[in-house]
This record gives structure tokens, C-alpha cells and sequence, in this order.
């Protein structure tokens, strides 16, 4: 099983270019500034995939003067102004879970191998791997014992269609012909970006999408906190004093009682102090409340975290969106805001597909106060 692992190191790095031509067989690279540069690191002379780009050590002592002193002696000839990055890392350690990403990925024996910097990918074969199986890599110095953290989880057979890894991709491919590429990590916030959009709209016209459930401890004076991530809007709230029965609660304006005012255990409210601070009433009902809420939709934190099933007919969105993104930073204005109207139109193509459509049950309004006079004679002939 052939695992791979993308080459973005040198998108990541300080940077020169060298300041004369480099020969090969030599240890010596002239550079324009050696400010870049750290005694040991791995250097990558010219860029990621391009024909005889390479990598070396640099040597143990400080850079000083107008060159870097390499460990190793340099493979191929590079003309002046070739770019020299300061990656730090040589090679890559495959790791492995054989209980998929549940698991706890352990480096493979054999499986820390060389970047190959002339390839857009590091490629290890893993010849007992199955399907099953996940995978990590991190980044090593092998001078200096120096390693990243690890990296997602990726699983055979690449990204999935809905995956984060897979979003980003489609971006990517997308922009070659404008020759805007952002950093995985701007992509990456932007496709953050346009799921929290989508959420928040979904959530706007049907309540009852992604909800979740927290449990609130209700404190001195009937004080309790919400303090779940996710949390956007209470659906409904509860309250039980033995852990087992439960009552629901009535929202109540907080101008609308005083400590004069008595309520009832048996016919409790609450009201909101705050975003995320309610007071329950009566004060001293102690217990627990149960909060059924609608959900801000979680970060997709891992390369194969997928988008959430109702959004997945819509993924053309977050692409149009990215390429918003990325035009506009271009300054491309035209063709940012031909994009921009696209993923609109697929936003409300999905606003459309996710309204409700059960009103089977009963429909109620509030009235804030009881209608009288004209009020009441307008309400009986338009309602």
C-alpha cells in the first residue's frame, strides 16, 4: 500500500536565493542573506517538484559570511537566484493505527525515509497496510533528533468527496489558471468559513436542525451557565431536581418580575442574563437543567473530517466560495463577484431543500400584551 505525504515545507519557510552560481560535488552554497538560516537545519535548494532540487544538512557551525556550509556535498549544479529554503527537515516518519482513527498511530518500522524534494510527494510503502488501517506523519531533523507533531489522519484511498482535505483540493485545482494558490491554512479558513455560514442559515429556518443536549448545574440565586462551545440557541429547557423527572420551563422577560413576584416548582421559568447566563425562577429550585439547543456547527479539524449530511449535495458552495476568496484577494473583482453570487445561489438552493415540512402540529404565536379595542376587531378579521 503506497502512503504519501504532500511536500509543503518550503511554503512554509525563511527564504534566499543563491548569489552566484552552486556547483555540484561542492559543500558551499553562496546565498543573498544568511539572516534565514540556523546551523544544522535541512536546506531545499530550488522548489518543491521541480527537476534536481535537493536537500541537505547544513553544517554544525553558526552560518557566517556570505555562504552556507553544508553536511553533505551537493548532488546537482544550480544557477544563481535559485531559491533556498530554510525547511529544517530532512525526512518524514510514517506512523500507523491498525484500529483506523480511533486508534494510536506508532511509527512503522522502516517507515522514516527521505523527502523527496523533486516530487510534489513523499511516498512510503507500507506493504502489510489494509484498508482498515489509518496513518499520521511527522517531519524529522535527523542531525539534530528535531520532529513536528503529528499530522491528521489520512486513510487508504485518499480524502473522501466530502472531506476537508478533499474542499481544499477542489480549490486548489480550480485556481491554477489563475496562479493564486493561498496556503492549506487560508484555504482551510475559508471553507470554515462558509460552513459556519451554511450552519447559521440552516439553523435560521429550521430549528430543529443540529441540535445538541447540555446539562446545566443551577446554582445560588437559580444561576446557571452554559458553557458548551456549540451552543447557538436554547430549542428547549428543562429542569429536574432528582435527576429523573423532569419539567419544562417557560421564558420569561427579565423586566418582567421582581423578588416580590413568587413561582413555583411545579410551573418554573427561566430568564437570560446574558448569552449564555440564565436565571431560573424560583431561585432556590436548585437541580439541573436540560438544555436542548440548536448547534454551531464544530470545526473540521482533521484532513478526513467530512462535511455534515445535509450540506453534502451542496459542496460546489464551499468552492465557489474559496474562489471568491481567493479573487478578491487577487483583486480581481469581476471574477470575484461572479463567484461570490454563485455560492450564494447554491447558499439558498440548500436554505430552500432544509426548510421544514411538517406543520402537522400546533402553531402558536406570543402576544406580548392582551389585544383590545381596534386591535382586537383588526385581529379577527385578518387572523
Amino acid at each position: 500500500m503506497i502512503l504519501k505525504v504532500e511536500n509543503n515545507l518550503d511554503s512554509l519557510s525563511q527564504y534566499s536565493y543563491t548569489s552566484s552560481n552552486v556547483a555540484s560535488g561542492g559543500t558551499v552554497v553562496p546565498v543573498k542573506n544568511l539572516n534565514n538560516f540556523t546551523a544544522q537545519h535541512a536546506i531545499q535548494i530550488g522548489k518543491t517538484g521541480e527537476e534536481q532540487t535537493e536537500i541537505v544538512l547544513l553544517a554544525s557551525g553558526a552560518p557566517s559570511g556570505t555562504a552556507l556550509n553544508t553536511a553533505g556535498t551537493i548532488k546537482y549544479s544550480h544557477p544563481k537566484d535559485t531559491p533556498v529554503f530554510d525547511i529544517n527537515y530532512n525526512q518524514v516518519i510514517f506512523k500507523r493505527s491498525t484500529d483506523g482513527t480511533a486508534g494510536t498511530a506508532t511509527a512503522l518500522t522502516s517507515g522514516t525515509v527521505n523527502i523527496t524534494p523533486d516530487s510534489l510527494y513523499t511516498e512510503f510503502d507500507d506493504t502489510s497496510g489494509l484498508s482498515t488501517y489509518a496513518y499520521k506523519t511527522r517531519f524529522l531533523n535527523s542531525a539534530t533528533g528535531a520532529e513536528t507533531s503529528d499530522s491528521d489522519w489520512f486513510v487508504p484511498g485518499g480524502p473522501t468527496f466530502y472531506s476537508k482535505q478533499k474542499l481544499r483540493q477542489r480549490i486548489k485545482d480550480k485556481l491554477y489558471s489563475s496562479a493564486f494558490i493561498k496556503s492549506d491554512d487560508v484555504i482551510d479558513d475559508w471553507i470554515q468559513e462558509w460552513l459556519e455560514e451554511m450552519n447559521t442559515a440552516a439553523v435560521k429556518v429550521n430549528r430543529d436542525y443540529l441540535l445538541g443536549t447540555t446539562n446545566v448545574a443551577i446554582g445560588t440565586s437559580g444561576l446557571g451557565t452554559i458553557t458548551t462551545a456549540d451552543f447557538m440557541y436554547a430549542r428547549k429547557i428543562e429542569v429536574t431536581t432528582d435527576g429523573a423527572n423532569y419539567t419544562q420551563t417557560k421564558k420569561i422577560d427579565l423586566t418582567r418580575y421582581d423578588d416580590n413576584d413568587t413561582f413555583s416548582a411545579n410551573d418554573p421559568h427561566h430568564a437570560w442574563q446574558g448569552d449564555n447566563l440564565i436565571q431560573f425562577l424560583p431561585k432556590n429550585i436548585g437541580g439541573t437543567a436540560r438544555i436542548i439547543y440548536s448547534k454551531g456547527e464544530a470545526v473540521m479539524d482533521n484532513e478526513t473530517d467530512e462535511l455534515p449530511f445535509p450540506m453534502r449535495r451542496y459542496t460546489r458552495g464551499f468552492i465557489e466560495y474559496g474562489l471568491y476568496c481567493a479573487y478578491d484577494n487577487d483583486e480581481k473583482d469581476m471574477k470575484a463577484e461572479f463567484h461570490y453570487g454563485k455560492a450564494q445561489k447554491i447558499k439558498n438552493d440548500f436554505i430552500n431543500e432544509i426548510t421544514p415540512r411538517d406543520f402537522t402540529g400546533v402553531e402558536m404565536m406570543d402576544i406580548d400584551e392582551p389585544l383590545s379595542g381596534m386591535q382586537e376587531v383588526w385581529a379577527e378579521e385578518y387572523f
